[in-house]
């Protein structure tokens, strides 16, 4: 739970402020994760309807969903 916690804090704070989108190898630059581990959390944070793809399913492009890492719910991503 410690871990999740830190890592929105991440995604918050150092990524989704200054990017408006994010790739796998993004997310392992901020994590320091290995591929195989960064693709398992990316995978539970769509899941859990935080992250958005608004790429095609082999070239994912990551964006915040409506109402997370300071977008507002009213939030629509380009696509």
């Amino acid at each position: 739970m410690l871990k999740a916690i830190g890592l929105q804090i991440r995604l918050n704070g150092e990524y989704f402020s200054d990017h408006q989108i994010m790739q796998r190898s993004d997310f392992q630059g901020i994590t320091g994760m290995v591929r195989s581990t960064a693709m398992i959390h990316i995978r539970r944070l769509r899941q859990e309807g935080k992250l958005q793809n608004i790429g095609i399913p082999s070239q994912p492009i990551y964006v915040p969903a409506p109402g997370f890492y300071g977008k507002s719910r009213d939030y629509q991503p380009v696509k």
